[in-house]
């Protein structure tokens, strides 16, 4: 297979391909993939009107992901041969839908569990009203934001509100940004969504009080799934993320919206506490194969 970089510009031939997926991992999206497409160093082959894609972890490891397009047991099996020529391939964010499909080809490969990189999966009808007792916090947040802002308002970003959105971005993230190579990706990446919304395909929603932007939300959707990708708000405005995440997936009532992933918490338990607070229809469990 010829290999070459992924960039911005293969956006267009992957979309088709991610409506083509049974599952709803954020993996098997543009923000999913492309977001990350430098940090992990990804390429892709097409091959026979199938898309391979590889790419590289921090320690100079190759994993492949799931091909995309065709039929999987065959892709798989393609995979396989490789394998034999080239040694073991190892599988990254494999969906736990796709498990029987790897072990149908593949009998005997070693399956692990990534449990830092399920997505959170919640109803969409759940975050837009937030109903019920297990909401109770969510709304007394949002009502205090309402009560300590005189004027509120939730629009969608478009191209007159973006630079105040990218100010408050660079001057609430960038000015005390951490040395982290995770972080200043994530950084870099929202930026380059800021400036390329067209071609990233992405829907955001700007929260401002009295007039200023106190946070925003970046998202794209894929069949009946909305997944935010970007979410950042300022956390002085007690309530403000509270009101991104109700007010982002209200903007979407209506539009054949069933259900949201919030994606991952990379093991952080800070953000695990937050993700589990919205109380998740399903975890959305993730593997590593290593075809041989």
């Amino acid at each position: 297979m010829d290999f070459q970089q992924l960039t911005l510009d293969d956006i267009s031939l992957f979309k088709p391909y991610f409506r083509q997926m049974k599952s709803r991992t954020c993996d098997f999206t543009v923000g999913g993939m492309f977001m990350w497409r430098k940090f992990y160093k990804m390429e892709y082959a097409l091959h026979e009107g199938v898309i391979y894609s590889r790419l590289w972890d921090n320690q100079g490891q190759v994993f492949y992901n799931l091909p995309l397009g065709g039929e999987m047991r065959q892709n798989l099996g393609t995979l396989r041969e490789l394998a034999r020529d080239q040694g073991p391939i190892r599988l990254c964010t494999v969906p736990q839908c796709y498990l029987e499909d790897v072990q149908a080809v593949c009998p005997q490969c070693g399956i692990t569990e990534q449990t830092d990189f399920a997505d959170y999966l919640y109803l969409a009808s759940d975050l837009m009203e937030l109903r019920g007792k297990r909401y109770s916090g969510q709304r007394n947040q949002i009502s205090q934001f309402k009560r300590e802002t005189a004027q509120w308002a939730f629009s969608p970003l478009t191209g007159d509100n973006a630079p105040a959105v990218e100010d408050f971005f660079t001057q609430t993230y960038l000015a005390g940004a951490g040395a982290g190579d995770t972080e200043r990706e994530e950084n870099e990446r929202v930026l380059e969504v800021l400036h390329n919304p067209d071609r990233y395909g992405m829907e955001g929603g700007v929260l401002t009080a009295e007039g200023a932007v106190v946070g925003f939300s970046l998202g794209e959707v894929v069949n009946d799934t909305l997944f935010t990708h970007i979410e950042k708000a300022d956390r002085t405005y007690k309530g403000a993320y509270q009101m991104l995440v109700n007010q982002f997936a209200a903007a979407y009532e209506g539009r054949g919206v069933s259900y949201i992933n919030r994606e991952e918490d990379m093991g952080d338990p800070g953000l695990r506490r937050a993700k589990q607070a919205y109380h998740p229809v399903e975890l959305l469990k993730k593997y590593i194969v290593e075809v041989n």
